[in-house]
């Protein structure tokens, strides 16, 4: 199996996001979950005066303070639509992750996703990026695009994904996880340099948390939080227990975010991990 693989190195993000982005205010997103997606995989910015760009915004409504704009030709993942016609908005995100907000939908027709083109022209064969979050986007140029998180579990594939495009989309990923975690058994089966830790909890005023941390010393480690509406992914640098504490970012499907911490207990048995989003939500998963 062919395909790309690319470090996300500063510059790399800028040539994925494919242009330059005028940030303003610090960025917020919008109150509870965001919509399901709504037509294409990627939107393109277009109908923008040359001498102007257009607005990104906390929410999807003129009233939302501005958090970035963008020139004709910008291209973003479709997180989600709102309304019909021309009270249509849009959550958008770049292809890195980055930056989030949304558009008016007038401004944006469909897209194919940010590829840097495909080897020999073929466009089955599936590139491969590596967010700084330990995520895995994989990208068709026919526009499909599949993530993963980072111990290679699918948890989200575009509507335009077909069955074929998603198993070679996890054949890559399996392959980029060999090549890059030295030493890593992947069959499934415990080995004394493996990490594999699992606890529940609560979501604050809300049902059940599970939580998942998996690695290997060779590498980082992979945490999973699943429960209560929510599937968020995080990476922490240190296995349970080795420090004191240590905070991560965490990334959800339905595109919030936020900040998890893990922190030894007292007694010196287990940790517990709390997480906060910047929707309101949080919660706690004891390990």
């Amino acid at each position: 199996m062919m395909f790309r693989t690319y470090s996300v190195t500063p510059r790399l993000k800028l040539a994925l996001a494919g242009v330059a982005l005028a940030l303003t205010a610090g960025l917020t997103l919008l109150p509870g979950s965001a919509s399901a997606q709504m037509g294409p995989d990627y939107w393109q910015v277009t109908g923008v005066a040359s001498n102007d760009t257009l607005n990104l915004r906390s929410g999807p409504s003129t009233s939302n303070h501005v958090v970035a704009r963008a020139p004709n030709g910008a291209v973003f993942r479709n997180l989600g639509c709102r309304g019909t016609g021309k009270a249509r908005w849009c959550h958008l995100e770049t292809p890195n992750g980055q930056i989030s907000g949304w558009a008016a939908g007038r401004f944006l027709r469909e897209s194919g996703a940010p590829t840097h083109g495909t080897i020999a022209g073929r466009p089955d064969i599936p590139e491969l990026h590596a967010r700084n979050t330990g995520e895995m986007e994989v990208r068709f140029a026919s526009g499909c695009t599949v993530l993963f998180n980072p111990i290679g579990r699918a948890i989200n594939a575009g509507s335009s994904c077909s069955r074929s495009q998603r198993s070679r989309a996890h054949d890559a990923v399996e392959s980029y996880l060999r090549e890059n975690s030295p030493g890593a058994n992947h069959s499934g089966s415990a080995s004394a340099s493996n990490i594999s830790v699992s606890g529940s909890g609560m979501v604050y005023g809300g049902g059940s948390l599970n939580g998942q941390i998996f690695g290997h010393r060779e590498g980082a480690y992979a945490l999973t939080i699943n429960g209560g509406g929510l599937t968020c992914t995080g990476l922490f640098r240190h296995a349970p227990g080795v420090v004191g504490s240590e905070s991560t970012t965490v990334h959800c499907v339905d595109g919030a975010h936020g900040t998890a911490v893990l922190a030894r207990n007292r007694s010196g048995n287990g940790s517990t991990l709390t997480m906060m989003l910047t929707n309101g939500t949080g919660g706690y998963v004891i390990f």
